[in-house]
């Protein structure tokens, strides 16, 4: 039988799926060093970039300014699984439908053609400033494309100034569109969306992610003490590589799940649980992915179903 460490060079190498042959990862201990209460605040929260996500950037500001916030949208648009580190605050976020409606949005197909157009026509030039900038994409792929090549797009409106403003739906005035002498067959539709309304709200944790920190270490610290040689093994190369992956019925992996499964997790979601642990003096974020170690993972989906 392959050494721990060998499945995890091999598991490592091509993914926790199965892999080259006869070795099926039954699970995962992931241990990370966490020094300062700091350090415990970030690793238990998610944080929000403004810059790479503005949307939520705004919402979140929206929520704290005007006590609550709506969006509009098919799903909800953020839905952290944990507390929020914003603006150096810890947050939870949590939002709830407060009404729900049917949204008709239009969608033109449009399509280049080789017939020679029979039907009503318009030049790219002549339409309306909202369906130049629609069909916008589709003019500069049909400058790139070879004479063999015949492109096309599918685009929707969606707002009702939009609607106003153009000659391509709801119902299409035209049948061809012109652009840059290639020919273009158009044709309008409609689909039909159920959108709800997202009201959220923010309600603050702890002023700091320093100071959420120093909770959960007061509050959910576990102690991993008295192991025996195989789970100190175990958790040694977790705590050295960062994660140890094992094959399934690991003896050393299933006892120390069971140590921690002796405390309620911090966090639990797909038969993964997460911990904070104290292991020869030293603070660890830790995460137990059951993966295909059956009782292990029903205890945590027993977890998850709780919370």
């Amino acid at each position: 039988m392959p050494s721990r460490r060998q499945i995890l060079g091999l598991i490592l190498a091509g993914g926790l799926g199965a892999f080259a042959g006869c070795v099926t990862p039954g699970g995962a201990l992931t241990m990370t060093a966490v020094d300062t209460d700091a350090d415990i605040g970030e690793a238990a929260t998610v944080s929000v970039d403004p810059n790479g996500d503005p949307e939520t950037a705004t919402l979140l500001d929206d929520a704290l300014e005007d006590d609550q916030a709506a969006v509009e949208g098919e799903r909800p648009p953020f839905d952290p699984e944990r507390p929020v580190r914003w603006r150096n605050v810890v947050y939870d976020v949590s939002w709830e439908v407060t009404d729900e409606r049917t949204r008709t949005d239009y969608v033109v197909t449009a399509e280049q053609t080789d017939d020679d157009p029979t039907g009503t026509q318009i030049d790219y030039d002549d339409l309306p400033p909202v369906d130049r900038e629609q069909l916008g994409d589709l003019r500069e792929e049909l400058a790139r494309a070879d004479d063999e090549q015949r492109v096309g797009v599918r685009i929707e409106y969606t707002d009702d100034g939009e609607l106003e403003a153009s000659v391509l739906v709801p119902e299409s005035e035209y049948e061809f569109v012109v652009i840059d002498e290639h020919v273009v067959a158009v044709e309008s539709g409609k689909t039909e969306t159920a959108v709800s309304t997202f009201t959220y709200e923010l309600l603050e944790r702890a002023r700091t992610p320093a100071a959420y920190g120093a909770t959960l270490r007061e509050e959910t610290l576990v102690t991993l003490e008295s192991l025996s040689d195989d789970e100190r093994e175990l958790v040694e190369e977790a705590v050295s590589d960062g994660r140890a992956v094992v094959g399934t019925d690991d003896d050393a992996f299933i006892a120390v799940g069971e140590r921690l499964l002796e405390h309620e997790p911090i966090y639990v979601s797909d038969r993964v649980g997460e911990w904070l642990v104290e292991y020869d003096t030293e603070v660890y974020w830790t995460e137990l992915d059951a993966l295909h170690t059956t009782e292990l993972a029903e205890a945590l989906e027993a977890f998850d179903e709780e919370t």
